[in-house]
């Protein structure tokens, strides 16, 4: 079935406010363009199996439709933001509207399309439950945020691999981190900061210099076996790129050295946004709250603090 040129592009739906993710807000959109007298929309969620930007096209496994199909796994064409195409990877959750508009059915195209969190195959491994809020949850402790310029105390935590990373391992190297969970249901928030990471994990392949670290701030789903998956979703070379997770007391004492915050919300995680750069000497050299980076200067920044 192959999509016609009968609508124009839209915008995603949700912006997120500028240091939080889990605040939304619905962003103003430009009428949509007609369409045919026999329009339909539907609701489809499912989950992200093949991402193909070239073609503007994704496959999703998804759930049955009511009124119009049984779940299946096909190809989509997508009419939204290009933005989008730089967000999703394989194994994303997503939800989307669905727009059929042909008598026959035979012109359809997605849009609209928000990530509501990654999906783990964990082959042999049921993937862990979402954490049953409790009253005794850890987070970070408010005003205890490193100044630039001063050290970074050291940490201790698990990787992807299972095996325990210290950030005074990294010295003599440039350190980027950033803060996520693996879940996050905003597109502009965690799911936009790791396609960033990634390209930046691609540009420093080509200088030959520099670490990334990934911290969650869900480390209680966020397991080494979880974010090994996330990892390879992403394309990440452990060897330069480590997702980091540990006791919940110990994450929140990292995570408030940054200056992040976060706190569990109705299913969610709500948290500071932040991405910083650590100096070969375990430095913070400098740090961004909210969305407004992108790779090229956080690599400006790792350039500057290599060479002090």
């Amino acid at each position: 079935m192959t999509p016609r040129n009968a609508a124009a592009l839209l915008g995603l739906l949700l912006v997120l406010a500028p240091v939080a993710c889990g605040k939304r807000e619905t962003e103003k959109r430009p009428p949509a363009a007609a369409v045919g007298p026999f329009v339909k929309r539907y609701t489809l969620k499912g989950v992200v199996r093949k991402v193909d930007p070239p073609n503007r096209e994704i496959t999703v496994e998804h759930e049955a439709i009511p009124g119009f199909m049984e779940g299946m796994t096909m190809i989509f064409p997508v009419r939204d933001d290009p933005q989008v195409f730089e967000i999703l990877h394989e194994g994303d959750r997503i939800e989307a509207r669905l727009v059929v508009d042909s008598e026959d059915e035979d012109e359809y195209w997605l849009e609209q399309i928000l990530t509501k969190g990654f999906v783990p195959t964990l082959v042999g491994t049921p993937a862990p439950a979402p954490a049953t809020p409790r009253s005794g949850v850890v987070t970070p402790r408010p005003n205890r945020g490193v100044a630039v310029g001063d050290p970074i105390p050291d940490f201790a935590l698990t990787d992807q691999t299972g095996r325990t990373v210290r950030l005074s391992q990294m010295r003599g190297e440039p350190v980027a981190v950033a803060f996520v969970y693996t879940r996050c249901p905003i597109a502009t928030a965690c799911p936009l900061t790791a396609a960033r990471f990634a390209k930046l994990d691609s540009m420093l392949k080509e200088k030959g210099f520099g670490k990334l670290l990934t911290i969650t701030v869900d480390p209680e789903h966020d397991t080494p076996k979880v974010l090994a998956e996330y990892a390879k979703h992403l394309g990440a070379n452990p060897a330069r790129w480590k997702f980091l997770t540990g006791d919940p007391k110990a994450v929140a004492e990292v995570a408030s050295r940054f200056g992040v915050l976060y706190y569990p919300d109705r299913g969610e995680v709500v948290h500071t946004q932040a991405v910083a750069v650590v100096d070969p000497d375990g430095r913070l050299a400098t740090i961004y709250y909210g969305e407004k980076w992108e790779p090229e200067q956080l690599l400006r920044d790792i350039e500057k603090a290599r060479k002090g």
